[in-house]
């Protein structure tokens, strides 16, 4: 039986989740030359600040142990009534989606992540239905699914898919993957745009949890239209990230504050006006 989400979503049951839980991949978003440059203290200042800017519109918050949790619970710039999701995974994945299986982050879990005050837990999982350790991931979701239901604590489940060159095979890769996943007893299902507006009520029909989309990485522009699509054809909201904040962060930090006040701002009140009209 699915665990309530209803501290993630607003009162039609939508989700509009601001994602900040990014770590090895922020680093190579800031700093592709050099990601090392960027030390733990600034990405916990940058996160500290998006959440400020912007978590008042959100109805959830994707952070991680390593640099936001407790972080931004103790600089209190997390509202009242916006939940939280602590990622459980190991980074190490960006290089070889294939080189090893889903690990847990060290000294921490599922209890853990409860204790701190999480509204639910998500794991990434590098996955392929044909992938070599497809097996492998199946077992730490649905082994992990378990954990965290003991818990009392919800989790969702992120498929991080590679290998996607064919718009045709990407659309087959994901709804197979939705329709595996299904199975594991996740509480909701964070996914890509599946690419058409079949494929989108494809990946509804095979669910009986919510799903909801993420960016990606992708542009703003993109991103605000795969999200009509979806909604539209059953998607049940959005976790965004780097499509909403990427040229905030990248910006001189004389600029960051007042394009996360404007531009940043703006963007995200239409993606919750998308799901109001769903």
């Amino acid at each position: 039986m699915s665990l309530c989400l209803d501290g993630l979503t607003d009162e039609a049951g939508r989700f509009s989740i601001l994602a900040i839980d990014h770590r090895d991949s922020l680093r190579q978003f800031l700093a592709p030359e050099d990601p090392a440059s960027i030390d733990a203290v600034d990405i916990t200042a940058l996160k500290i600040e998006v959440v400020a800017a912007l978590a008042d519109l959100a109805t959830g918050v994707m952070l991680e142990p390593e640099y936001s949790i407790p972080q931004v619970l103790d600089a209190g710039v997390l509202p009242d009534g916006v939940g939280f999701l602590a990622a459980l995974e190991a980074q190490g994945y960006l290089d070889d989606p294939e080189a090893t299986p889903t690990t847990l982050l060290d000294d921490w879990s599922p209890g853990q992540a409860k204790a701190a005050g999480a509204t639910s837990a998500k794991l990434l999982l590098p996955y392929r239905p044909d992938g070599r350790l497809a097996e492998q991931q199946e077992a730490t979701a649905i082994e992990l699914v378990a954990e965290c239901h003991e818990h009392d604590l919800p989790i969702a489940l992120e498929p991080l898919f590679y290998g996607l060159a064919s718009a045709s095979r990407r659309s087959e890769l994901i709804v197979e993957t939705a329709q595996r996943f299904a199975a594991f007893g996740a509480d909701l299902l964070k996914l890509p745009f599946p690419g058409s507006t079949d494929a989108c009520a494809s990946v509804t029909e095979s669910l009986d949890v919510p799903w909801a989309m993420l960016s990606g990485g992708g542009t703003f522009v993109d991103f605000e239209a795969q999200l009509r699509t979806a909604s539209a054809a059953g998607c049940s909201g959005f976790m965004v990230g780097r499509a909403l904040w990427g040229e905030a962060l990248r910006a001189a930090p004389s600029e960051r504050s007042e394009l996360l006040a404007t531009q940043v701002r703006e963007r995200f009140e239409r993606l919750v006006a998308v799901n109001a009209e769903s």
